[in-house]
C-alpha cells in the first residue's frame, strides 16, 4: 500500500521516494547490470571437467567416422551419474549428477543397451544410471528438452549428432547460428551444459587438428565456446587423441598437442598421461617438422637450457621434451 502524503511522517516519505525511484530506473529482467557482473567475482570460468570443459554453454566433439566419439560421450555421461570424482582423471564438478543423451544414430533401444551393457563388462556402472536419460526420439527435440529439463535439470546433454538434427546445408552459416540459438536458449533457462558430436570434413584425419578441419560452416565453429577432436592414432591400434582446438577460456597449453587416451575392448578410455604435440598427427609433414623440433630441442639442451625453458622457446609441453630428450638426445 503506498504511503499517505498526510499522514507520513519524514522517513516514510523518504523512503517512498527512494522506493519509486529505484522502480523507475529498475533495468529489465534481460538486462544484467556491470556492477552485478563484477560483484560475482567470476575470475576463473566454472568447469564441468576440470579444467577443460565448461559448466555452461555450447560445446562439441568432431572427428572423423567411427573414431569413437560417441563411446568417448557415453563415458563421460556415465561418470556424471556415476557422480565419479574424475573423468580420465581430471576432476569432475558435479552439480546434479544427471545427463540427457540425445540419440539420433543410435535411435533404439537394442543398440542403446548394448552398449552400456558393453560398458558395465569393463566397469560397474550402475550406480545413478536411471539418471541418464536416453531420448531416441528426436521430433520437435527441443520442445521435449525443455520439458524434460524443467521436470528435473541435468549438467549435460549431449547431441549425437548435429547434422541428422539440423539437416540442412552446412555451408549456410547463418542458418546454421539460427538452429544453434534455440539451443543457446535452452541454457539461458536451464543453466547447463550442450555438447555436440560432429564430424571431421572429408579426408581432414590426414591434416593438423584445428577447428577449421570441422565439417560445414564457420557459423557452427563460431557458436561454440569449446571445440575438441577426436582421432584414432595412425600407428597404433587401441590409441587415440583428445585434441583441444578451440576453448575461449582455455590457455594455449592445452591446444598445443593432444592428450593421448588408450581404450579397451570394452570401449573404456584411460588417460596414458602422455601428449604428442598436433604437427605429428599430420600425415604430410609430421615426419619433418617433429625432426625440427627434435633438433631445436637438442640445441636448446646443449645451450643448458632447463626442459621449462626449452619448452617456452619451442611450445612444447615439460613431457613431450623430456620424450624427444629420452629417445633422441
Amino acid at each position: 500500500m503506498k504511503t499517505s502524503i498526510g499522514t507520513a511522517t519524514p522517513e516514510e516519505l523518504i523512503q517512498e521516494v527512494v522506493k519509486r525511484e529505484h522502480e523507475l530506473h529498475k533495468p529489465p529482467a534481460w538486462e544484467l547490470s556491470g556492477k552485478y557482473l563484477l560483484d560475482l567475482e567470476i575470475t576463473e570460468m566454472p568447469t564441468l571437467v576440470e579444467p577443460f570443459i565448461q559448466k555452461k554453454g555450447l560445446a562439441a566433439l568432431a572427428g572423423p567416422s567411427d573414431s569413437g566419439k560417441s563411446t568417448l560421450l557415453r563415458q563421460l555421461a556415465v561418470a556424471i551419474v556415476n557422480r565419479r570424482k574424475d573423468f580420465l582423471g581430471f576432476p569432475l564438478n558435479i552439480e546434479h549428477g544427471s545427463v540427457i543423451y540425445v540419440s539420433t544414430e543410435d535411435n533404439d533401444e537394442e543398440s542403446n543397451s548394448l552398449f552400456l551393457n558393453r560398458m558395465n563388462d569393463g566397469i560397474n556402472i550402475r550406480d545413478g544410471l536411471e539418471n541418464l536419460r536416453v531420448i531416441i526420439d528426436t521430433e520437435n527435440i527441443v520442445d521435449k528438452l525443455d520439458q524434460s529439463l524443467s521436470r528435473k535439470k541435468a549438467d549435460l546433454v549431449i547431441i549425437d549428432c548435429f547434422h541428422d538434427l539440423y539437416g540442412g546445408i552446412m555451408n549456410e552459416g547463418n542458418k546454421v547460428r539460427t538452429f544453434l540459438h534455440q539451443y543457446s536458449n535452452l541454457i539461458t533457462k536451464h543453466g547447463c551444459l550442450i555438447i555436440f558430436l560432429h564430424h571431421e570434413g572429408k579426408g581432414k584425419e590426414s591434416f593438423e587438428p584445428n577447428k577449421n578441419n570441422i565439417l560445414g560452416s564457420q557459423g557452427f565453429e563460431a557458436k561454440m565456446r569449446l571445440v575438441m577432436l577426436l582421432r584414432k592414432d595412425q600407428d597404433i591400434i587401441g590409441r587415440s587423441h583428445l585434441c583441444f582446438v578451440k576453448g575461449n577460456y582455455l590457455s594455449d597449453e592445452h591446444k598445443r598437442e593432444s592428450y593421448v587416451l588408450n581404450w579397451d575392448d570394452h570401449g573404456i578410455y584411460t588417460n596414458s598421461n602422455e601428449r604428442v604435440p598436433f604437427f605429428e598427427l599430420a600425415t604430410d609433414s609430421r615426419k619433418d617438422k617433429k625432426e625440427e623440433k627434435i633438433k631445436k630441442v637438442k640445441e636448446l639442451k646443449d645451450q643448458g637450457l632447463t626442459q621449462i625453458q626449452i619448452g617456452k622457446k619451442t611450445g612444447l609441453s615439460q613431457s613431450t621434451i623430456s620424450n624427444y630428450i629420452r629417445d633422441y638426445y
